[in-house]
This record gives C-alpha cells, structure tokens and sequence, in this order.
C-alpha cells in the first residue's frame, strides 16, 4: 500500500515510558541505526539489508535532522528516517526491533517525524508498506490516521 495523511495541525507527542527517550539521529548512531534497521525488517518479505558501508555511503549525505530514534539506555531500540520531497514529507523507513515491539515507539517517533515536517510547512505525508507486514505496520498507520491511497498487487512464481 501507499499510505498518506494531511497534516490539520501540529501533532501532539506522546509520552514514552521510563528509560526510554526519544533522540534526534547524530553522526555517531550511523552503525547502531543501521543495526536496528537490519533487525527490525528481518522478517519482512524481500528484504535484502545492505553492509553498513554501503548503506551508509548512500545515506551519509542525507538530511539527517529528519532521522529519530528512541534510545533504551545505551541501545537503540527503535529508528525512523524520513525526507523532505516537494510533494511533502516521506517516511522512508520505520523500525521497531523485536524487544521494545508494542510499547508505543513507533507511533511516538511517527507523531516525532509529523512535528517536524509540519514545522517545515510539510503538511502531506506519504509512505510505503507492506499490506501484509507481519508486524501489523498498517494498523499503526491506521492508528496515526494514515489512509491508504493506492495499492499495487504483486504476484510470485517460484520456478522448479
């Protein structure tokens, strides 16, 4: 599915509990966000996670002040980027790993990334997403008051 939302004002953060704390990506979480991100898809269909040198080499350049992540003492639990585009913000990636799923992170750095692009006059907000994710993603984005805007069906034949 593609999902979108029209931001009708300023989102409201959430509260996460005790120790958690939601963070602004810095230059030194590069190799521990992408570790959360190789772990958080792991289960999901097609993915095909890059070495971190490689990632990193495409994504070192990004706009970096539109990553987040939420922090759980020294690990990072869950990680989110996002772009600026003419036609609104996107959310590129959204992961929560595995211990830290159900406790709310990721619709806090969802409402964390919406803040940020309504602050930059980014009032559409799309994304993409398995409509058959294993983690339930589109009720979440359901949850945040995404809609779906098109769906696009694929079909596999595994060859003998």
């Amino acid at each position: 599915f593609e999902m979108a939302l029209d931001l009708e004002g300023e989102p409201v953060m959430p509260a996460l509990p005790e120790p958690l704390v939601l963070d602004t990506f810095r230059g030194e979480d590069a190799s521990g966000f992408h570790a959360a991100m190789i772990e958080s898809f792991q289960d999901h269909w097609e993915w095909h996670g890059l070495p971190f040198e490689e990632w990193w080499k495409l994504r070192s350049d990004d706009d970096h002040s539109l990553w987040f992540l939420v922090r759980d003492g020294d690990e990072i639990a869950a990680v989110i980027r996002n772009e600026a585009r003419a036609a609104g913000g996107y959310v590129g990636l959204l992961g929560v790993r595995r211990p830290w799923r159900g406790r709310g992170l990721g619709r806090a750095l969802l409402q964390r990334a919406f803040a940020e692009f309504w602050r930059r006059g980014l009032t559409h907000v799309w994304l993409g997403v398995d409509a058959d994710s294993p983690t339930g993603a589109t009720k979440l984005y359901e949850g945040v008051g995404m809609t779906v805007e098109s769906a696009t069906v694929i079909y596999e034949r595994a060859l003998a």
